[in-house]
This record gives C-alpha cells, sequence and structure tokens, in this order.
C-alpha cells in the first residue's frame, strides 16, 4: 500500500508514472481499423493499474488521475498521428466531482490539435451514478461540443437500460461476459442480438469487446455487430498500426 502510494504520489507531480497502450478497434464489415482504445499502463510494469484506480477513489484523487489519463492519452494519439476514432474511458465519478472543469477536454483536444468528432468518451459501468443530473448535463456538454459517446460494458455494471435510455450513446460496448458464453449459453446470444436490434433501430453502432478466441469471433460475427475489439484481434501495444489490410 505505502509503495502504491508513492506511486501515485508520482502521478500527480510529473505525469511520467502513466504510459498509454493502444488496442485496435475494427470494423466488423470491412476488417479496417476503426479506432484504438486508449489503455493507461504504468512504465515500471510493477503497478496494477485497476488497483491504481481503486486506491485514488480511497484517498479522493481519482479526478486528477483520470484527467492525467485522458490528456496522456491525447499526447500519445498525437505524437503518433492517430487518424481514427479515439476510445477513452472516463469514469463517471469524474463528471460529478465537485471540481470537474468544464472545457478541460476540449482544451487537451486543442492542445493536440485533435478532432473532438474523433474523440469517442466511454462511460464506464463499474459504479453507481448517485446524480444523474449533474452526470447528464457534463454529458450534454460534450455531445454538443461533436465527442461521440459510448457505454462501457454494457450489460454488465450498475447503469443499464436506465443508462443506456438517458444517455442516448452512439456507441455500445457488450461486455465480455457475454462474448464468452456466445456458445454455452442462448441467453448471451440472445442480450446480444436484442441489443444489436434496438441499438440499429436508434443508429447506435455494436461493439463486441473482448474477443478472445476464433470461436467467438465466428458466432460473434453472425450477430450484425459493428465493431470489434478483443486479444485475438490486436494486443493492447505502445504503436498504433498504421494500416490494416482488412483480413
Amino acid at each position: 500500500m505505502l509503495q502504491l502510494q508513492a506511486e501515485l504520489n508520482e502521478v500527480k507531480t510529473t505525469y511520467a508514472a502513466l504510459t498509454v497502450h493502444f488496442q485496435p478497434i475494427f470494423a466488423a464489415k470491412t476488417g479496417k481499423i476503426f479506432g484504438y482504445e486508449a489503455l493507461a499502463r504504468h512504465r515500471t510494469k510493477r503497478i496494477d493499474i485497476k488497483k491504481l484506480f481503486e486506491n485514488a477513489k480511497t484517498d479522493g484523487s481519482l479526478y486528477f488521475l483520470d484527467m492525467i489519463c485522458r490528456r496522456n492519452a491525447m499526447k500519445e494519439a498525437k505524437a503518433q498521428k492517430l487518424e481514427n476514432y479515439l476510445f477513452i474511458n472516463v469514469c463517471p465519478e469524474t463528471l460529478l466531482h465537485p471540481n470537474h472543469e468544464i472545457g478541460l477536454t476540449d482544451r487537451f483536444a486543442e492542445e493536440f490539435e485533435l478532432s473532438k468528432e474523433k474523440i469517442v468518451l466511454e462511460i464506464t459501468e463499474h459504479t453507481m451514478i448517485e446524480n444523474y443530473e449533474v452526470f447528464l448535463k457534463a454529458i450534454d456538454y460534450y455531445k454538443i461540443r461533436g465527442y461521440k459517446i459510448a457505454i462501457d460494458d454494457f450489460g454488465a455494471g450498475f447503469g443499464g437500460p436506465k443508462l443506456f435510455t438517458l444517455v442516448e450513446p452512439d456507441m455500445v460496448k457488450i461486455d465480455r461476459y457475454f462474448i464468452s458464453g456466445l456458445k454455452k449459453n442462448s441467453f448471451c446470444r440472445d442480450f446480444i442480438a436484442f441489443t444489436v436490434d434496438i441499438c440499429h433501430k436508434k443508429d447506435i453502432m455494436v461493439l463486441a469487446e473482448g474477443i478472445e478466441t476464433q470461436t467467438e469471433l465466428i458466432e460473434i460475427l453472425k450477430l450484425d455487430v459493428d465493431l470489434l475489439q478483443g486479444y485475438l484481434l490486436g494486443m493492447p501495444a505502445p504503436n498504433i498500426i498504421k494500416k490494416s489490410n482488412g483480413s
């Protein structure tokens, strides 16, 4: 715990402790790269990122850590001349934080000359949203400025259908739980099919995340999802893939 706290203090002062890896996201119909999810990593690999965020929630520094990760993602996207969509994870608690500074994400995008229309903010469902009024006000702010909104881990988090109907996202990322259960649980297949159906009626894209086996890929392609992501297709890596041959 002491080492973890020391590393978090390092993050607060220098940005140097954290780096970014990019995991490719593919268009299901063409096989071409649609975008990349920016994932925080620790340079020394000693620190588990999930634990780092959990500790930040405990000591009240989650807002600061989340903003560092946003800036790092945009900075590295600029450095690597990313032309595809950039997916960035956003903690709901950050949007509800009393010190949440409206326009800070805009300034990051402008600083690194990134198009807001090519930035997808992934809203995680790991935490219950305590104040929907404040939360939705922040979401509307991003929408008006052109950012895309995605709901992450759909079907396995706190928000579920309520969050879906209130946010009216541009994209939905179906949780890996349902992808992994495609062959052995008909309910998983039915849930994905239902999600695809209702999303497509509203012009919402559906992304299947966590694809790890060839069988999962074959089965998910039968369900008309729009986007694909997972270790089978591409591992998170420091450098983006410049081109995809669509295979």
